[in-house]
């Protein structure tokens, strides 16, 4: 008896583009993420088929249904005929304890919004995962068009649903996230090591935690003095104190190379308080910078100082804090995170001075400190904070000029908040 084996070999192309491996700069943006995506974390079990030092940790939001991750891409993808057709296959590393449906939508960004599906619904996709607890490749099969209307060159987002339409909050581990191929704008772009971040090309730090929606988003003030296409959002969540976000420098430094860093910000609600703060590799805090932002229809450059940090410790981490010790929904808008060699200007100050005195600063052995409008209007109230947010005293004045007596204060750095009544 003669038996003949034969092996059938199905095979397909699988996506040619990496959107994400979470070891170095994404190829593209997180818009709107409805949990809580942790990037850049270590890599819980290397022994199975991902061996990568990172990844992602993603807790999905219990409170809604149809909990996302938005993915933009930086320009329409190619033609997705072949994802339709199944030659074509959208695959991502997935590990989790639960067996449930992750769905892969592909829209057009303009025409898809919350409440119109199922407007520029391009393609949907499905796959699932096993609930092993190991890593596992998952590759997407195509599913439906709800909005056959799109073209199939006119897409530029990804949506990732994990268990879609049920109330979870289940964690999942991701990687690899290989979507369909689109034109990087920024891929013969030579990484600058003075530009920790400025959300286009020049993208060298991760941001690892947020407590807050931290989003990569369109420049909403193009037509000012900040002229980039994209910045960063960070919408701060009422349910914590401390409005905290921040991640790791890719090209950690010390003050030998770069001494002082520039930031732009925009505050549509200022004056708010923005703290950051250099750490080491460990999380222990180097220094930090406090700012009072300044009322304003466009952007302003505030600038950092790291000159007391000692050159034989290396900064590696940094933490931006909005409105600490408050549980306000605040917002705010960064961009152009520069570093440089040179000492520090505060340009904020030479701003803040044409319109108050301040002195002596610091204050002396007298305990005083003169406080005098040079503008019109009055000096409505000042509130002292420690550098920590913490509020130590609210003082009605209701005048131009004013003398603080500081002498009940404790040695060290605090932060005066002046509000003018015109």
């Amino acid at each position: 008896m003669l038996t003949i084996f034969v092996m059938f070999c199905f095979s397909f192309s699988k996506s040619q583009q990496l959107y994400d491996d979470f070891e170095g700069t994404p190829r593209i943006d997180y818009g709107f993420i409805e949990g809580v995506l942790e990037n850049n974390i270590t890599n819980p079990n290397k022994s199975g088929i991902n061996t990568s030092d990172k990844c992602a940790k993603y807790t999905r939001n219990s409170s809604v249904p149809y909990d996302v991750i938005l993915i933009e891409t930086s320009s329409f993808m190619d033609d997705l005929s072949a994802y339709i057709s199944g030659s074509k296959k959208i695959t991502m590393m997935v590990k989790s304890n639960v067996s449930v449906t992750v769905q892969i939508t592909l829209e057009n960004s303009l025409s898809a919004q919350p409440t119109n599906y199922p407007s520029g619904r391009h393609s949907v996709y499905l796959s699932s995962t096993t609930g092993s607890g190991d890593w596992e490749l998952l590759t997407f099969n195509y599913d439906q068009q709800p909005d056959a209307d799109v073209p199939n060159t006119d897409v530029d987002r990804m949506v990732i649903l994990f268990d879609p339409g049920n109330y979870t909050n289940d964690i999942y581990h991701i990687d690899e996230i290989m979507g369909p191929e689109f034109e990087n704008p920024c891929t013969n772009i030579t990484p600058n090591n003075s530009i920790a971040e400025n959300f286009d090309c020049q993208r060298n730090v991760t941001f690892d935690f947020s407590n807050g929606t931290f989003t990569v988003t369109d420049n909403p003030m193009k037509e000012g003095k900040n002229n980039s296409n994209k910045c960063g959002q960070f919408i701060k969540w009422t349910t914590v104190p401390d409005g905290a976000f921040g991640g790791t420098l890719k090209n950690s430094f010390t003050t030998d190379d770069f001494i002082s860093a520039r930031i732009d910000l925009y505050d549509q609600n200022a004056p708010q308080k923005f703290l950051i703060s250099m750490q080491e590799t460990n999380g222990i805090e180097l220094s930090i910078d406090s700012i009072t932002t300044i009322t304003s229809n466009d952007w302003e450059t505030y600038s950092l100082d790291f000159s007391n940090i000692s050159p034989s410790e290396t900064i590696e981490k940094f933490v931006f804090l909005l409105n600490p010790s408050t549980e306000t929904e605040d917002t705010i808008y960064i961009d152009n995170f520069n570093l440089s060699e040179h000492p520090a200007t505060s340009k904020n100050w030479k701003q803040t001075n044409k319109i108050l005195s301040l002195h002596p600063n610091p204050i002396q052995s007298s305990n005083k400190l003169t406080v005098d409008l040079k503008s019109d209007g009055q000096i409505k109230e000042i509130e002292i904070t420690s550098i920590d947010g913490r509020l130590i005293e609210s003082i009605i004045i209701n005048k131009k000029k004013t003398i603080l007596d500081m002498s009940n204060y404790a040695k060290g750095n605090y932060i005066a908040k002046i509000i003018l009544s015109t």
